[in-house]
């Protein structure tokens, strides 16, 4: 889970367009998890706040292979009950497959029911986060907190392979341990051998430490000495994919199989096929405004349907902030967006500063 739910950009600068070096990676390895088929390996991660099924959609309908649905608390799947709000989290639309969905919790005796709740929902993969950073889930116990007892870790991990059915892969998201000590190494190494032995399809690793947060770069040479340690079992990289070059480069630097983005996901759901298009030499789609406001459009609409008008609004407001980025006008169209209060005024933002076609 990468967690970013303050609608003010504190991220990256404005995106730009992307020469195409030449990186002499030749055809990418197509990406399998399990028995659970990807293809392309460039995929999105689960974003807390973020990549609900709207997101999830759009997703897929400009190229990504696979995402994953935003991280949910395992006792609030347990607890979930057909309210609306509940529902949506729960709900997997055709086009979407394959989707994994992610869970986070403390106590090990609550994955494994939950683990079975996401496979009657209809993910294809389950994914168990071992990486949020945020100061409420370490101080809950959860997330990044089980990278420091690698004894809790793999009771997790073996109550939820243990409970799921054998097609169905389980998966980890983990970051390169809880700071930069060798107690943390270790234990990291403890957790990542245990949960392959116990059957895990893959491990998405982030190269940055709890600790650091968002702070600092992605530690690649880290990503690369984990693929050489892990050999022929499955690992994708997470940390610092803002560009379809990055993503490239992530694959051919380090080895690992896939490339998992997170932030450079939120409002350039480009990315994956400018991604496919740099691999196979083709020439990098670049998203015209015409462009950008069929994408918002198509966003609102997949919103709007899923969880109605209010809750349509906060989210596209959100998401108009990130699409700022694109935009040659960036800081006057993100302010713009960030005092919408409504669908209507949303809609004159966009009429006002995107071109119909």
């Amino acid at each position: 889970m990468t967690n970013v739910t303050s609608i003010q950009d504190k991220h990256p600068p404005p995106i730009r367009s992307q020469s195409r070096p030449e990186l002499g990676l030749g055809n990418v390895r197509p990406l399998s998890i399990g028995q659970v088929k990807i293809g392309f390996p460039v995929v999105q991660a689960a974003l807390s706040g973020y990549s609900d099924g709207p997101m999830r959609i759009v997703a897929r309908r400009l190229g990504a292979s696979y995402s994953l649905a935003e991280v949910l608390i395992d006792r609030f799947v347990l607890d979930a009950t057909n309210q609306h709000h509940a529902r949506r989290h729960l709900t997997i639309t055709d086009e979407e497959h394959p989707v994994g969905g992610q869970l986070m919790g403390s106590n090990p005796s609550e994955f494994a029911p939950a683990a079975l709740r996401l496979v009657a929902a209809g993910f294809d993969v389950i994914d168990i986060n071992f990486g949020c950073p945020v100061k409420t889930a370490v101080s809950g116990c959860r997330g990044g907190y089980h990278l420091s007892q690698p004894d809790v870790a793999l009771e997790i991990v073996s109550r939820t392979r243990d409970a799921v059915p054998d097609s169905i892969p389980v998966t980890l998201k983990m970051r390169r341990g809880i700071d930069d000590s060798e107690e943390s190494r270790e234990r990291f190494f403890r957790i990542l051998d245990g949960a392959f032995a116990r059957g895990v399809a893959a491990i998405t690793v982030h190269g940055r430490t709890v600790e650091q947060r968002y702070v600092g770069p992605s530690n690649w040479d880290f990503l690369r000495e984990v693929k050489q340690h892990a050999g022929s079992k499955t690992i994708l990289g997470s940390g610092d994919l803002f560009t379809a070059q990055a993503c490239l480069e992530m694959l051919r630097d380090t080895g690992v199989d896939g490339a998992s983005v997170a932030r450079g996901a939120i409002g350039n759901p480009w990315i994956f096929a400018q991604a496919n298009a740099l691999a196979a030499g083709r020439p990098l789609p670049e998203p015209n405004l015409a462009e950008q406001r069929r994408v918002l459009e198509m966003h609102a609409e997949l919103c709007l349907k899923s969880s109605g008008e209010k809750q349509a609004h906060l989210t596209m407001r959100m998401f108009g902030i990130k699409f700022a980025r694109l935009h040659p006008q960036f800081t006057e169209l993100r302010n713009a967006w960030a005092v919408c209060r409504n669908m209507s005024a949303w809609r004159e933002v966009l009429e006002q500063w995107y071109p119909s076609g």
